[in-house]
């Protein structure tokens, strides 16, 4: 993110929500603990250290938002400033040493200010015991202290995080406004309504292209799909010889699943809304229509229940060939003619 954009990239990506948490400060009424969900590089980030700015501005604006360019406003953008306190994964988790360190610093006395901010990035990346350990900061406010939780998928956040923060649901960026952006960026347009459905970040959509990765998984997927619509047992294998090269890694794991939640939204559309042409999955749209004449409420129900279930089980460590395999196999048995 340009140190010098993060005050323009909360307005333009989130203007509402920026005007909102300003009007918190300047009313004094600001909670000591947020949530923030939505996709990655929807402004989550952004407005909280727009936020955290605001606390510290020399010279903030008549509207309530901070200058950017005074030297406090510098040192955050520049993430210098000690009272403002960031962390983020380490690896693919936020481990118990860094919540150690979270609890030391909250610890502490504001150093040059009157406020301490915490932004915990990748909050649902928190292992149990991390996620338990901020518990108690969480429950047993402590003046002058502000903590900002940022994630892109709060329902594998601890329920007790959940009850005892504010909970802001960061809408995505438009969909038109998203893929103008990718237009710019020469991102080919049969690509484009997938990536608008998993990411509103440019570097995040950069990156799935790369090497053709996200064309392969649209073809692989697509492929095991048209088996699975088929009631073909060789959606298995597909599994093993198509889908299995392209999970190279803890991320790229994540997306294959995020894309198969995505294809099976785009069945249930097709089922109920009657769209003609799936946003997400257009080429599947032969498939999807004849099997949703023969798929029934509560068929359908499982299979989306079994394809919801596959992020937990992913971030319980769950082999990724296990999981695809598994949701193979109930996909398969949930479409077998009963009776």
């Amino acid at each position: 993110m340009a140190k010098q954009n993060i005050i323009e990239q909360a307005e333009s990506k989130q203007p509402q929500l920026m005007q909102h948490f300003i009007h918190l400060m300047t009313t004094n009424r600001l909670s000591h603990a947020y949530l923030f969900s939505g996709l990655p590089g929807c402004g989550k980030r952004a407005v909280a250290q727009v936020v955290a700015m605001r606390f510290f501005c020399q010279t903030p604006n008549a509207d309530g938002m901070p200058c950017g360019h005074c030297p406090e406003c510098s040192r955050i953008m520049a993430g210098d400033n000690p009272d403002v306190v960031t962390v983020e994964p380490d690896g693919q988790r936020i481990k118990v040493d860094q919540v150690r360190y979270i609890k030391d610093e909250f610890a502490k006395s504001p150093v040059e200010g009157a406020t301490k901010v915490f932004i915990i990035e990748g909050a649902e990346t928190l292992t149990t015991n991390a996620a338990n350990g901020l518990l108690k900061f969480i429950e047993e406010p402590v003046a002058n202290r502000v903590i900002f939780l940022l994630t892109t998928n709060k329902s594998m956040m601890l329920a007790t995080i959940l009850s005892r923060t504010q909970i802001v649901e960061f809408p995505s960026l438009t969909a038109k406004a998203f893929a103008d952006d990718l237009r710019q960026h020469q991102i080919s347009e049969n690509q484009i309504p997938l990536l608008n459905g998993l990411t509103n970040s440019l570097e995040d959509a950069e990156q799935l292209i790369a090497d053709d990765w996200l064309a392969h998984c649209q073809h692989e997927l697509g492929r095991w799909f048209n088996q699975l619509a088929k009631r073909d047992d060789m959606a298995f294998v597909t599994v093993q010889t198509g889908l299995m090269p392209l999970a190279s890694d803890r991320d790229h794991q994540a997306v294959i699943l995020d894309v198969i939640v995505l294809l099976w939204q785009d069945m249930l559309q097709v089922k109920y809304l009657s769209v003609e042409a799936p946003a997400v999955f257009p080429e599947l749209q032969t498939a999807m229509a004849k099997l949703a004449q023969s798929l029934t409420r509560q068929q359908l129900l499982a299979i989306l229940t079994a394809v919801l279930g596959t992020k937990k089980a992913l971030a319980g460590n769950m082999n990724i060939q296990s999981i695809l395999e598994t949701l193979t196999l109930q996909i398969l048995d949930e479409l077998k003619p009963k009776g």
